[in-house]
């Protein structure tokens, strides 16, 4: 199945995870802000990705601000 990729999208995606951590909703919005930014760039880089790509560029970029964070992104559909 094919979905288009949105800064939107992105957002709305970091800020329910970092709702199961606990991270302050200012906080969320900021990296949420920054990282959607950044992935949604190198999305329209690429004329496909998987959603393990996805999961992978926005563990990458939410590393620089919340390892906690990026480690939920990182470990998407393995068993833990």
């Amino acid at each position: 199945m094919r979905e288009e990729v949105t800064k939107e999208k992105i957002r709305d995606d970091i800020l329910r995870e970092a709702r199961v951590l606990k991270i302050q909703i200012g906080t969320a919005e900021i990296i949420a802000d920054k990282v959607s930014e950044k992935v949604f760039g190198w999305s329209k880089k690429r004329s496909i990705i998987t959603v393990d790509d996805l999961n992978h560029q926005i563990a990458k970029e939410v590393a620089k601000f919340n390892k906690d964070l990026a480690y939920l992104f990182e470990s998407r559909g393995k068993i833990i």
